[in-house]
């Protein structure tokens, strides 16, 4: 990963190339740096990042609790689909504010905005929406089951759920899931927790867990897109 750091009038313009993963500490240090220096306006340029992971969003969210700690701005711009779904899967969509490119960015550190995530939320098919969940920990290879726990999840879409609940488990860890969608829909899924809830960047959401499917049929992802089409399609008649 490379950062390249450019300074317009007192906007630090970050931009950031190659991966954001557990290596990319230098995010946090570049940015601390120009804490330091009282430059307290910053814009992430994720234009040439091939690939963020849930580590890296985990670095984002370290840096930006330091910037808003100091009285300062931190926004996005240019961000990839890729980054947008991760964001919004672990409902971080809305704390960073994300602007379509430079120039409207730039536009924005200067007078209060509301999070540029409309056009965003058009390009993918994700549910927010309250649906009663059981969850379990899977305690080995075999899928051995620990005790199930209540929760509800606060959205979903074909590849993940947002999962507020009391009981958290550690990034990596496996879970299966029941859940009904409709009176004859049931669904026991698996997966994997890719997130747990920052409670200082996102108390609404706190506890809770973002969790991405493992090896999801056809069939039950097909139920889960026709639950989402058809609550977004009533939705949209609705208005």
């Amino acid at each position: 990963m490379k950062i390249r750091i450019r300074q317009i009038e007192d906007i630090s313009v970050l931009d950031i190339e190659g991966r954001i993963d557990i290596n990319s500490s230098e995010i946090i240090e570049a940015i601390g740096a120009l804490i330091k220096h009282k430059r307290k306006n910053i814009l992430l340029n994720l234009k040439d990042v091939d690939l963020m992971d849930y580590s890296g969003i985990s670095i984002l969210a370290i840096a930006y609790k330091n910037v808003v700690n100091h009285n300062g701005k931190l926004k996005l711009c240019n961000v990839g689909l890729h980054i947008t779904e991760l964001l919004k899967l672990v409902r971080l969509d809305s704390v960073f504010e994300v602007c379509p490119g430079e120039k409207e960015a730039l536009e924005t550190f200067h007078h209060d905005s509301p999070l540029d995530s409309a056009s965003l939320r058009r390009r993918f098919k994700r549910l927010e929406m309250p649906i009663e969940a059981e969850f379990s920990k899977i305690t080995d290879r075999r899928g051995k089951k620990d005790l199930w726990h209540g929760g509800k999840i606060l959205n979903i879409s074909g590849e993940g759920l947002y999962l507020y609940a009391k009981k958290n488990f550690p990034i990596g860890t496996r879970v299966v899931l029941r859940l009904k969608l409709a009176s004859k829909t049931r669904l026991l899924l698996e997966g994997r927790v890719a997130w747990i809830a920052d409670k200082t960047i996102q108390p609404q959401s706190y506890p809770g867990m973002g969790i991405r499917f493992n090896d999801l049929k056809k069939r039950e992802q097909d139920k889960i897109l026709e639950f989402i089409n058809r609550h977004i399609t009533g939705r949209s008649q609705a208005v």
